[in-house]
């Protein structure tokens, strides 16, 4: 292992060089006076210490060829963490990016401020304001002013993210935080929560037993905020407690899309019931509270059982907190959109998260293999490989391997009446 520096706008930045790869760790895009304060842009540094992983801070780390200068031009990916806004950093050893630098391809993966301090809205914010969202657009800023001097391509940006990462990308997707900042985007399984802000700001102030103003949660003590959200989060189990929402999908930009899903998200969530058999009544309750139609539940049901009669509670609780966000963007987004569902090909079920092992070539993935390699062809040249969801409804469904991909037509649309908006 040896040092590896760049020198761009930001400063002199000293990361490490690992065979054929280097790594600049932890750069902190932002300053952050106080945790419920928005950001503003860091300043320039003389010589900033990237040698060492800190998943603590809201920083990004940047991973590059050893051999890329500042004339190559090379695609960027931007991935941004998911996590339900509770979990996950910028340094995930899981989502390292040696593969797609051993592919030329640059990484960048963005962390940003989550659960209270990321996610609670005040009365002098703008109503789509969430500073978790700010915290990534300013590191996308960061990034196309200081990419091009470790090989990157400011011009060529693909935005990345899956889950409560995707909620994220899609939100700077919208018209008013669109800025230009990258080219395309990749929503991979969003989750939004179901309802707004406001509607749950109520609920918030009880489990703080505290105003929800800035100035007091910014003097508050830390453990009693952690506490607090918890007692919180138990109240509203059945999405992500807070997140940016609601999603909005006429208000996207014009900017090419992939949104995804996995074909069986969360039937793990559904395995106790679906295993004594009261699923049917189980979705009826359920629904009740996670915005199924009640006059629709008959005509959604028998649309279960035809995909998968054994795991109508997994296939529901899949639908409600991911797959139907899916199915509106391909159906609401005002510029090109392509969709994809993954299955298994193992003959176990796709869940969550299972995309990821693939994406990342992970053991016993193969770099430039299945989703990394998909990945990094398309950050290349932003070109899918299948049709747009539109006109048609048009869905690539393919194994993680992506080695026997097959169009089938609209297998979200049975959501479409079944869920309310």
């Amino acid at each position: 292992m040896t040092t590896a520096e760049v020198t761009c706008p930001a400063g002199t930045i000293v990361g490490v060089q690992r065979g054929a790869v280097r790594h600049f760790h932890s750069i902190e895009y932002s300053r952050i006076s106080a945790p419920f304060n928005d950001a503003l842009p860091a300043e320039r540094g003389l010589l900033i210490d990237a040698t060492v992983p800190r998943p603590e801070k809201t920083a990004l780390s940047v991973t590059t060829p050893a051999n890329a200068t500042d004339a190559d031009d090379l695609p960027v990916m931007v991935w941004i963490h998911g996590g339900r806004f509770e979990e996950g950093n910028h340094a995930d050893p899981d989502t390292g990016a040696e593969a797609f630098a051993a592919q030329d391809v640059i990484q960048v993966r963005v962390g940003y401020r989550k659960t209270l301090p990321g996610l609670v809205q005040f009365p002098d914010d703008d109503p789509c304001h969430f500073r978790a969202a700010h915290d990534c657009q300013l590191a996308l800023e960061w990034v196309q002013r200081n990419i091009e001097a470790f090989g990157g391509d400011p011009t060529n940006i693909t935005l990345v993210g899956q889950s409560a990462g995707a909620n994220l990308v899609l939100w700077l997707a919208r018209r008013d935080h669109y800025r230009g900042a990258f080219r395309r985007a990749v929503a991979m399984s969003p989750a939004f929560p179901r309802r707004t802000f406001a509607q749950r700001k109520a609920s918030l102030r009880a489990s703080l037993s505290m105003p929800l103003t800035r100035e007091a949660l910014n003097s508050a003590d830390p453990r009693k905020l952690q506490r607090g959200y918890r007692r919180f989060r138990t109240r509203h189990i059945t999405d992500l407690a807070l997140g940016p929402g609601p999603l909005e999908p006429g208000e996207l930009a014009d900017v090419d899309l992939v949104v995804t899903s996995t074909r069986d998200e969360f039937y793990r969530s559904g395995a106790r019931t679906d295993a004594m058999g009261t699923a049917p009544f189980g979705v009826r309750f359920a629904g009740m509270f996670m915005d199924l139609d009640h006059s629709e539940v008959r005509d959604y049901l028998a649309a279960c059982r035809e995909i998968d009669p054994d795991h109508l509670q997994g296939r529901f609780i899949s639908d409600s907190l991911v797959r139907r966000f899916v199915d509106r963007v391909a159906e609401g987004a005002p510029g090109r959109v392509w969709q994809a569902e993954f299955v298994s090909e193992t003959g176990q079920p796709a869940h969550h998260c299972d995309d990821l092992p693939s994406l990342f070539a992970q053991p016993p993935h193969a770099v430039g293999e299945g989703l990394n390699g998909w990945m990094a062809r398309f950050c290349a040249d932003g070109e899918p490989g299948w049709p747009t969801y539109k006109p048609g409804r048009r869905v690539l469904r393919t194994g993680f391997s992506c080695a026997a991909p097959e169009l089938v037509t609209d297998p979200l649309g049975y959501l479409r009446r079944a869920f309310k908006n």
